[in-house]
């Protein structure tokens, strides 16, 4: 078992991080925007085992600014994860009984063997210490933060990028518990080759949704508070309460610091952009609706809208422009395009454009990241 506080020690001595159709875009946006950007480069094969291949991962392409926000993201994570209380197992509170989609799930124990399908809850499985009991992850579509990467190196890979475990080779693992975001699609879909949620109950193997998340509908009605309720649930879960709320409280001690430097302040007109050329996908509700609120923003499309047209962006008079961006995108180039696009829009007018990670704000641990680069964009004043 790797010694997470001794990665943070050598890190800071180092100083060292679609158009789907329909009703079916709707439904899935989040996921379905991610899958359109990182297997179309990567591919996707679902017997897939072996951990990726890192040798041929093209550089990144980034201007000073991004990289400086790149490090201010390893950096606060660094800072999250410093002294913790160890990730010892606490007995008292078994057997656990979580109530989780309509179903209730009962833990006799701390679960050993458990698989990841997607990043957010990855990441907060190895920050709350239990990488002794994965027995491998999946899901992983973006770099994982290097002192949480340093802890997974002792974990397996069931494959790059949006690659998940097939049906046999799930079956074959036998977990004891698979946690995911969301129960349907995607890695439990049959028509890909991966097992459902009710083959694997019928085996004995309990699933959890994390992000409130229990169908892809319910991502766009979830709100940052998610990310508190995950941890939480898990730290408990796996008998880590201690860990888990000390998390908490740092997550919220950050938000709360971030929301005293922009109160009182005018709301910005601001749209998250986040790809395509006509019709371009806008984020507007869900977590990137909530973080745009708090962060001092207005959200200039309704919550259900997911996309807009060229007119329409076009007449939004919008003051800011988050722009948010996958593995594979460079934000230089979304930004070119929407000052050739667009170059009577306030925000451009301005060069109000601002590039960040979507990782930053999904329900993970890093949200916070995300919910400052986005205040520091809307209200830049507020943080001098």
């Amino acid at each position: 078992m790797i010694d997470l506080n001794s990665h943070i020690t050598k890190f800071k001595a180092a100083k060292v991080k679609l158009n789907w159709l329909g009703n079916t875009f709707m439904r899935s946006l989040p996921l379905a925007l991610i899958t359109l950007s990182i297997v179309a480069c990567r591919g996707a094969d679902p017997n897939l085992t072996a951990p990726p291949d890192q040798t041929n991962q093209e550089p990144t392409v980034a201007i000073d600014r991004e990289n400086d926000r790149e490090k201010d993201s390893r950096d606060s994570v660094a800072l999250l994860l410093a002294d913790l209380p160890p990730a010892e197992t606490n007995m008292e509170g078994f057997p656990v009984t979580i109530e989780n989609c309509d179903r209730s799930l009962t833990f006799s124990q701390p679960p050993q063997r458990v698989i990841g399908l997607w990043q957010p809850p990855n990441e907060m499985l190895l920050a709350l210490g239990v990488e002794d009991r994965l027995m491998g992850l999946a899901g992983n579509y973006t770099d994982l933060p290097p002192l949480l990467a340093a802890v997974a190196e002792s974990v397996p890979s069931f494959g790059p990028g949006l690659t998940w475990p097939s049906r046999e080779v799930m079956l074959t693992q036998n977990p004891d518990l698979v946690i995911s975001e969301g129960l349907e699609g995607f890695a439990f879909d049959p028509a890909r080759g991966y097992a459902t949620v009710d083959e694997l109950a019928e085996v004995g193997i309990q699933v959890i949704s994390t992000g409130s998340s229990c169908n892809p509908a319910e991502a766009f009605t979830r709100d940052m508070d998610v990310v508190y309720d995950d941890l939480r649930m898990l730290a408990q879960i796996f008998g880590v309460p201690e860990r888990g709320a000390a998390l908490v409280e740092r997550l919220q001690q950050r938000q709360a610091d971030i929301l005293q430097a922009v109160e009182g302040r005018s709301p910005v007109p601001t749209i998250f952009y986040n790809g395509g050329e006509g019709p371009l996908n806008v984020l507007t509700a869900g977590v990137w609706g909530d973080a745009i609120r708090q962060a001092g923003g207005e959200s200039i499309f309704d919550e259900n809208v997911f996309q807009v047209g060229l007119e329409d962006f076009a007449d939004s008079n919008a003051e800011v422009i988050l722009i948010g961006t996958y593995p594979g995108q460079d934000g230089e180039t979304l930004k070119t395009f929407l000052r050739e696009s667009f170059p009577n829009l306030p925000a451009v007018q301005t060069d109000r454009l601002y590039p960040i990670p979507t990782i930053e704000t999904e329900a993970s641990i890093r949200i916070m990241d995300g919910l400052e680069k986005i205040a520091r964009a809307i209200h830049p004043d507020a943080f001098e």
